[in-house]
């Protein structure tokens, strides 16, 4: 039977029912020797043993740890007292040791928070807490910083979280603690018992955020004493707002701008949680519906990397993706699955998604030629086409424009955008020059034009 002794900051933190433990036990470990616990433990009982050897051989923190619960487990039924600091859920073996007594001794972080936890705090010991998957920017324990170069590692890890002037208390083993800027932390001095104890700025005085405070900023602005206008906004109120952030998102990530990209981002996220929040609301759905909807998407459409499925190159995966959709959707046929092609899209886009999705139907031409010659019966007929017929005609022609460009691999969205982007920077530039020289477009015979043209080409390509 395993009894986990916390042993406080300092020798003298020993309770009565911890020195208890320690006498009654059959062996008493003692994590380290080189700690107070050791001394404490001496003035009990003179054949306490220690683990530092198992420090000296491990490889790392996770052999050492498993180890040493090796080692206290050998002794069989016997009575074992192991002695560490803190209050015994500071130690990092503990964990591994299953269905061992606690004797809870003083924390190593009590001075830091006045033996006081804010509601919600989170406590780590620092070995883990350089590894968790993630950090959040709630009250935070963090102990055992036994030197600067794990401190260096605890405040890269808190800046994901915090501000780097966010108030930091640094408690020592005598209980003194000395408050610093999270940007000063590995600055300050350290041992064994050193603990951090950091909590958030006021929501307006940070600049350091994550997807949690931007759905609390949400909810609060939908709240009776909120923003007006946010209150009034219902799903469909706010639907052109998700298009147009989406083609800002697209245009900076086009033009590679990556302040403009993070900001854009942001811009649709917040769509995200704007229409999370409605539907909360409005008792339609919560927040961990659409995450769950789209880690279970995530999984079932990719059994080629959670399942069996083998998938050798991207074409192959998309081939599983399609059909893992069909499957989800109950889509039987070609076409079901043209029909399922939402009729939100843009044109373009909603026509190469169909042409697509017929294609693995069987409806595909056998050869480009082939549709090389329907665009050009098309651009025939258009034009042969009276005022009530243009605008199917000129669909028509479109649409075979975009097969076109699908069978060559190319998205005709993109092209589009791209295009239509060269022509406003050659607008652009022709004004500039018209502009220097004192010219007036209205002023230029056809033949000026031209010129004028093919020089912002040509000073293009030099770009």
């Amino acid at each position: 039977m395993i009894t986990v002794v916390g042993m406080g900051r300092k020798s003298t933190d020993l309770t009565t029912e911890g020195a208890k433990a320690v006498r009654e036990a059959d062996v008493v470990v003692v994590k380290s020797a080189l700690t107070h616990a050791w001394k404490a433990v001496a003035e009990i009982r003179d054949d306490a043993l220690s683990c530092d050897e198992f420090y000296e051989k491990a490889e790392d923190f996770d052999k050492l740890n498993a180890d040493i619960a090796a080692y206290l487990q050998s002794f069989g039924n016997k009575k074992v007292a192991f002695c560490v600091v803190g209050d015994g859920t500071d130690d990092t073996v503990v964990p591994l040791l299953d269905g061992a007594k606690m004797v809870y001794g003083v924390p190593l972080y009590a001075a830091a928070v006045a033996n006081k936890l804010p509601e919600g705090t989170v406590h780590f010991v620092a070995a883990d807490f350089v590894v968790a998957r993630r950090v959040l920017p709630v009250p935070t324990v963090v102990c055992c910083v036994d030197d600067k170069y794990v401190a260096a590692d605890v405040q890269l890890r808190l800046a994901e979280a915090f501000d780097d002037d966010t108030p930091v208390s640094v408690c020592y083993g005598d209980g003194k603690t000395t408050n610093c800027q999270l940007h000063e932390l590995c600055r300050q001095r350290f041992d064994y018992r050193t603990c951090v104890f950091v909590e958030p700025k006021p929501l307006t005085e940070r600049r350091v955020f994550d997807y949690y405070d931007c759905a609390d900023i949400m909810t609060r602005l939908r709240a009776p004493d909120g923003c007006p206008w946010d209150r009034e906004q219902t799903h469909k109120s706010i639907v052109k707002n998700v298009i147009e952030e989406a083609y800002e998102l697209a245009n900076a990530l086009e033009n590679d701008d990556t302040a403009n990209t993070v900001e854009e981002l942001g811009d649709l996220l917040m769509q995200v949680l704007f229409h999370i929040e409605i539907a909360k609301e409005e008792g339609e759905f919560a927040a961990a519906d659409v995450y769950s909807a789209l880690a279970c998407k995530l999984v079932d459409r990719h059994p080629h990397v959670f399942g069996s499925v083998v998938a050798t190159d991207a074409d192959e995966s998309l081939t599983v993706w399609d059909k893992q959709k069909m499957k989800e959707h109950k889509i039987k046929g070609v076409a079901e699955n043209v029909v399922d092609v939402p009729k939100g899209m843009s044109g373009l886009m909603r026509c190469q998604k169909v042409q697509s999705r017929a294609s693995k139907g069987g409806y595909e031409f056998a050869d480009i030629s082939h549709v090389v010659d329907k665009v050009a019966e098309e651009t025939t007929e258009f034009l042969q086409a009276d005022a009530d017929n243009k605008l199917m005609e000129g669909g028509d022609l479109l649409f075979a424009v975009v097969n076109l460009l699908r069978l060559s691999g190319v998205d005709s969205e993109t092209a589009l955008m791209k295009s239509t982007q060269k022509f406003v920077d050659r607008v652009v530039e022709c004004e500039r020059l018209l502009d220097g020289r004192g010219q007036k477009l209205d002023d230029m015979t056809p033949q000026q034009f031209d010129e004028l043209w093919e020089e912002v080409k040509k000073n293009a390509q030099r770009m």
